[in-house]
């Protein structure tokens, strides 16, 4: 028998504006600010920090976009028979500039929510339906400053590009407990995140301890997408027409940011790379809402009839 542990709320505003087709011109404009917040962003397996209090587990989850923005559109150029340019072209002239359209779709949305952890790890309650079990997984680190959720901010550096500008990794203050014997202490690797004037935001949480940060507590990088379309129709007769159509994806060339780690959405400020991008995703397998990255250009020619 399945159970039913976990909960998930939505709330939005949605608006959108539509321009009717009219005189070769159309256009829609999308708007929603939402928030989404759950304990778990899929029906599978939960891990609770702690069985008694699910709340520690409630945060934005992965697909949570806080504004998204969309707008599209298409419009007839005006040059040929009937129209304002060209209008009286010769004949040959008019067939080669009449019938073309132009299409553009833009897309912005805020960033995924990413969760910083603490390498060490934690006993956790795993959910499964019917069952709770034991396990062991990534802990979240202790907040001890200023670590806001507005924090990141894309910067390139001659190293890369790095998303948390300001901030710098330095010793755990836990090394303090960590034996000289042997060279102990120097082959301690447990890392704290500090700011520009060196205090200590973010470390480790003593074994046993559950982190102060919350989980998905910051949004990654934003991002923006812009594409186009050109289609010129040429009649061969009144029911039969030639098409021929070019697309672009992604005219600006975006990169699509995706941190360095081995797990999406998780940075652990223990890692060298903590906070570091990798050029981009030129797949999108890591974005659900948008599998292209890299510039592409489509050609298509087809007969209607």
């Amino acid at each position: 028998m399945g159970s039913n542990p976990g909960s998930s709320t939505y709330h939005s505003l949605n608006l959108q504006v539509t321009k009717r087709l009219s005189h070769g011109f159309t256009h829609s404009f999308a708007y929603t600010w939402s928030r989404t917040l759950g304990e778990n962003s899929t029906d599978s397996i939960i891990e609770y920090l702690d069985p008694r209090n699910r709340h520690l587990n409630k945060s934005l989850l992965t697909f949570h976009r806080t504004h998204d923005f969309r707008s599209n559109g298409t419009v007839e150029l005006t040059f040929g028979p009937g129209r304002k340019l060209l209008n009286d072209a010769p004949g040959f002239v008019s067939r080669i500039v009449e019938r073309w359209q132009l299409g553009a779709l833009f897309s912005w949305s805020s960033g995924a929510p990413v969760t910083v952890v603490a390498s060490s790890a934690e006993n956790t309650w795993t959910v499964v339906p019917g069952t709770i079990n034991l396990t062991r997984t990534a802990n979240t680190p202790l907040l001890l400053g200023n670590f806001p959720k507005s924090t990141g901010k894309l910067t390139y550096t001659s190293s890369g590009a790095y998303y948390f500008d300001g901030y710098k990794q330095v010793t755990d203050p836990s090394v303090s407990n960590v034996t000289t014997l042997q060279t102990l202490q120097g082959s301690f690797s447990n890392r704290a995140l500090a700011d520009a004037n060196n205090n200590i935001v973010l470390a480790n949480p003593a074994p046993g301890t559950i982190g102060t940060l919350g989980r998905q507590w910051i949004e990654g990088p934003t991002h923006a997408n812009f594409d186009v379309n050109l289609v010129k129709r040429i009649r061969v007769a009144e029911r039969r027409e030639f098409e021929i159509r070019v697309d672009c994806v992604n005219v600006m060339n975006n990169p699509r940011w995706t941190f360095v780690t081995a797990t999406p959405g998780i940075l652990d400020i223990n890692n060298p790379n903590f906070g570091k991008l990798t050029g981009a995703d030129p797949t999108g397998a890591n974005q659900a809402d948008n599998p292209v990255s890299n510039r592409r250009f489509t050609f298509n020619a087809r007969f209607n009839f």
